[in-house]
Parts: C-alpha cells; structure tokens; sequence
C-alpha cells in the first residue's frame, strides 16, 4: 500500500476514534481534531480520484481524424464527392 493510501486510512481510523471517543466524554476539542483527521482522509481519497482519472501515457492524435472530413457529405460509402 502506498505512503498516501496508508495515511489517508490511519487518518480514516483514528479520526473515527477520535471523534466517537470525545463526543461521548464531552470533550469538543478532540472531536474537533477527530473530525479534522476525517476531513484530511477525504481530501486524500478525492486527490487520489483525481489522479486516477488522468492518462499515464499521451494520446496521439489520430493521422485520419474527423476535423479533416468535416466538409465531407458522408452520403456515399467511400467518403468522396
């Protein structure tokens, strides 16, 4: 599991603990720092959706791409006028 991944989850963890814990014992300062932890955690996962969703490679234009047909009529099968 990555250095990321693993902070995101011990952020995950401990600031349900946390937060839980303070709530019941009254002591609004931890819980303020347990729901921090949990905030961070939810940054962390969405940073990594983020970067998921980008390519790793380039993408290459296409030799025969579309822009270059646009003033074609597209009524016969081969493409010609």
């Amino acid at each position: 599991m990555p250095g990321r991944a693993a902070a995101g989850v011990g952020c995950l963890v401990i600031g349900i603990l946390l937060a839980a814990w303070s709530l019941a014992n009254g002591q609004l300062l931890l819980a303020t720092v347990g729901f921090a932890l949990i905030f961070t955690f939810l940054f962390l996962a969405i940073e990594a959706l983020n970067k998921a969703g980008k390519p790793t490679h380039e993408i290459k234009r296409s030799k025969n791409s579309v822009w270059q047909m646009k003033d074609g009529t597209g009524d016969d099968a081969e493409g010609k006028r």
